[in-house]
Order: C-alpha cells, then sequence, then structure tokens
C-alpha cells in the first residue's frame, strides 16, 4: 500500500436497533450548489496536491461519509485551488 492510501475492510455489523447514516456525493453537492458529478471530479483533481477527505465507508462502489465530518470537508473546500487562484482563460481586453 502506498503512502496516504487508505485500506479497505469490511466493516462491522450495526448493532440491530441502529442504521448508521453517511451522506454521499450528492448530499456533499449540495452543500456547496455542485452536482455530484463536481464532487467526483474535485476527489480526481485534487488527489495529489490537494486531496479530498477520504471516506469513511464504501457501499458497493460509493463512497460516505460521517455527516459529522462536514466541518472538515467545507473547510476543504474552502482552501481547494479555484476561482481567483490565477490560471484560467484570460479575460477579453477592450480596445476602444
Amino acid at each position: 500500500m502506498e503512502q496516504g492510501e487508505r485500506q479497505i475492510a469490511a466493516g462491522p455489523a450495526a448493532p440491530a436497533d441502529t442504521t448508521f447514516r453517511y451522506v454521499d456525493m450528492v448530499e456533499i453537492g449540495s452543500w456547496f450548489n455542485v452536482s455530484h458529478r463536481a464532487v467526483a471530479n474535485w476527489r480526481s483533481r485534487y488527489a495529489d496536491s490537494h486531496p479530498f477527505p477520504e471516506p469513511d465507508v464504501v457501499i458497493g462502489r460509493t463512497p460516505g461519509w460521517s455527516p459529522e465530518r462536514r466541518a472538515e470537508i467545507e473547510q476543504w473546500a474552502a482552501a481547494r485551488p479555484g476561482q481567483g487562484a490565477g490560471g484560467g482563460r484570460p479575460r477579453k481586453v477592450d480596445d476602444d
């Protein structure tokens, strides 16, 4: 296993009277008014330079995060490179 890579292991069963709730990329996207596809892109685009918080659970191929980690995910988003960080297409200058 490479450095920074998390091991995925089978999880324990929940107690009979408990259902654990996790949020998926759709719900995380709703926190930022973006699509789940945008969240998926963030996870892959910034994997090396600014990795998205690792999920707490994977159901099938769907990652899930504890809702208690919302503040951590919001901090990640606030620090991610984006608009205002340089790059992108230069603005057109009018030569009047």
